[in-house]
């Protein structure tokens, strides 16, 4: 490395010291290494690459005005493509945590490191948070939860303990002693009118609220419901990714009814549903982008 390209590093260094100081040690010094070799492969200068994470590589503004797209496709328009190899290279980051002693998940730095300063403030426009989400849109005010591919919102119930309350009003139904351990959504049920009925059960343990029968769908859509009423206690905005950088984004329950309104069928298998008979793991929804 000679004197110039030294001098860059050192640059770099101090860019991200001081407008991200929440990275210490070697948590530092991994999100600097992770950068200087992401722009090295994609033949971005230094220099040139600090200007434009100051002024921003993502169109901030019109990424946090989309409902849905790819977060690639909010390079901005005037960068080369080497801008969005670039954003695609540091996508899986995740270095330090958000003071909560929760880790920063994929795509935080993504979208924070990369969507630019406010000269008024000399602050990021969009900052990393500990508490009622992962990111805060400066602008709007708005806190961001993000879920990665896979990622879960939850009904914030066991499902040991929702198997539990099952177990209790299906042997009081006469229906079975439930020693296997049944679970929705697994297909067993030959017979639809019983299956139905330990939905309605399963749910009454989820919720106390009492249904005689609820069909698949129908319990899917209380699973969501619930789900993201409680995510929305705590955020304004929630964004799902794709790892091909597809994203959904919701701000009301409404947004997430009608997203999922023509989707029940797809969720299956593990872009379906987590619930666990025998573990602590909270009933959930996987996040895919359909």
């Amino acid at each position: 490395m000679d004197d110039t390209q030294f001098q860059s590093l050192k640059q770099l260094e101090q860019y991200i010291s001081h407008y991200y100081p929440v990275l210490k040690n070697s948590h530092f010094t991994k999100f600097v290494n992770n950068v200087y070799m992401t722009a090295a492969r994609n033949k971005i200068e230094l220099n040139e690459l600090i200007s434009n994470l100051y002024k921003g590589i993502i169109d901030i503004q019109a990424f946090e005005n989309s409902k849905n797209g790819n977060i690639y496709n909010f390079k901005r328009p005037d960068l080369p493509e080497e801008y969005r190899s670039f954003l695609m290279g540091i996508k899986d980051i995740t270095e330090g945590s958000n003071g909560g002693m929760a880790s920063i998940g994929k795509c935080e730095w993504l979208i924070s490191f990369c969507s630019g300063v406010n000269i008024q403030t000399d602050k990021p426009y969009v900052e990393i948070i500990k508490g009622g989400g992962d990111l805060k849109y400066t602008l709007s005010n708005k806190n961001v939860e993000l879920k990665w591919n896979g990622g879960k919102v939850s009904v914030k119930k066991s499902g040991m303990t929702v198997d539990k309350i099952f177990s209790k009003l299906i042997t009081n139904r006469g229906i079975i002693n439930n020693t296997n351990k049944w679970v929705p959504f697994r297909n067993k049920d030959k017979n639809d009118e019983q299956k139905n009925i330990k939905n309605g059960l399963y749910w009454q343990a989820i919720s106390d609220e009492i249904f005689q029968t609820l069909t698949d769908n129908q319990l899917k859509e209380k699973i969501i419901n619930t789900s993201f009423k409680l995510l929305f206690e705590t955020c304004d905005v929630f964004i799902m990714f794709n790892d091909d950088g597809r994203f959904q984004t919701f701000e009301n329950i409404d947004d997430v009814n009608l997203y999922y309104q023509d989707k029940y069928d797809l969720l299956s298998g593990n872009k379906g549903f987590e619930c666990r008979a025998n573990q602590s793991n909270h009933v959930a929804l996987y996040c895919y982008v359909f």
